[in-house]
């Protein structure tokens, strides 16, 4: 089949929410994430989270100079936090233990958000021991902790020194912990970053704007690639599959008024995050790309605020990354956002002293 006649078959299968995926495991990180850059250097991501349960999620800030164990196993890497962080944590396992850290923004405008991506392979069946071993369950916060830049996260990720280890996780460990990542900075450079065979596949430039899940990147590309040449005013694929939410999630993202007002821009990006998030309704176990969206965020690099949105209450809540000491010896503060729906504003004044994440690792 010719190529163009191939995109054709597989864009019209996608914007159909037929799209033949692999067996999906019982649970997994499945999100749509956009970021968007205007006018004054403005740079706003915004992710969603997908899943089949709650998360149990809180903000936690991470100062610097905090040593943090990786939970890796075999030759676990243990690292200290070189920039402070805010993150948004929660349990892998439906009632446990916070275990886990799925988005954050560093105080340098750095900002990770894990996805899920069926395709990822971190090679650990056949990795080298020796080399330093990283949960994924803490490769958010790592990134966050060591990394200021996209460019410096890149070129370090390159090197390809620590492997991640995809510890199962959720109700009787039967989800994979295949993910993959997008990361961003103040500067709206962005990245993707994908494990094919054991060895990481970097997607680097501003345009890598949008990120969902299956298929693989260079995939996703194409299938969008296809609906650029089309009329995206008078059609649209609208199922919420994850190629779907990647068309629509790029058109949109690409349609919002170039504003300095922040407002505006913050409500522009929001719009776009609840076009491709997912009603709630029945849970699809063996598709969770279909499971309804627990909840959004909204990070402001340029102003370093941290907006939360959950689909439990009827506020948004934030934290203002200016007005939080991330100094060593600072400590670790937290506060639970998922199970409060009285919550609401700015909630800087509300954190309390928490306690370190354990993160999720693998059985000895």
């Amino acid at each position: 089949m010719p190529n163009s006649a191939r995109l054709r078959t597989l864009a019209i299968t996608a914007g159909l929410g037929l799209v033949a995926f692999a067996v999906l495991p019982a649970a997994a990180l499945a999100c749509s994430r956009v970021t968007w850059t205007g006018a004054d250097q403005q740079v706003i991501t915004g992710r969603s989270m997908d899943w089949p349960y709650g998360f149990n999620s809180h903000f936690h800030v991470i100062p610097r100079g905090e040593v943090i164990d990786g939970a890796g196993g075999i030759n676990s890497l243990r690292f200290t936090s070189r920039h402070g962080a805010v993150v948004v944590s929660g349990s892998t396992e439906p009632g446990g233990v916070v275990d886990g850290v799925f988005d954050g923004m560093n105080e340098q405008g750095l900002a990770a958000n894990l996805l899920y991506l069926a395709e990822n392979d971190f090679g650990i069946a056949s990795a080298d021991t020796r080399r330093p071993r990283l949960s994924f369950a803490a490769w958010t916060l790592y990134l966050l902790s060591q990394y200021g830049t996209v460019k410096e996260l890149v070129a370090a990720v390159r090197e390809d020194r620590i492997q991640i280890v995809p510890v199962p996780f959720g109700p009787g460990g039967k989800a994979k912990a295949t993910v993959h990542m997008a990361v961003s900075d103040a500067s709206g450079d962005s990245a993707v970053i994908e494990y094919l065979k054991g060895k990481p596949v970097i997607h680097h430039g501003r345009q890598y704007q949008v990120m969902t899940n299956s298929p693989i990147y260079s995939e996703q590309l194409k299938l969008n690639g296809y609906w650029v040449t089309r009329d995206r005013s008078k059609e649209l694929p609208g199922s919420i599959q994850s190629p779907d939410r990647f068309v629509r999630g790029s058109y949109y993202n690409a349609q919002l008024p170039p504003t300095s007002d922040p407002r505006q821009a913050l409500a522009g990006v929001m719009s776009v995050m609840r076009n491709i998030s997912v009603p709630w309704g029945t849970p699809d176990p063996e598709h969770p790309n279909i499971s309804p969206t627990w909840w959004r965020t909204l990070l402001d690099q340029k102003n370093g605020v941290y907006y939360f949105d959950s689909a439990l209450s009827p506020q948004m809540v934030w934290l203002n990354l200016r007005q939080i000491d991330f100094s060593p010896g600072s400590g670790i503060r937290a506060i639970a956002i998922e199970t409060n729906p009285s919550l609401q504003g700015k909630l800087n004044a509300q954190l309390r002293p928490g306690t370190a994440i354990r993160f999720l690792a693998p059985k000895s």
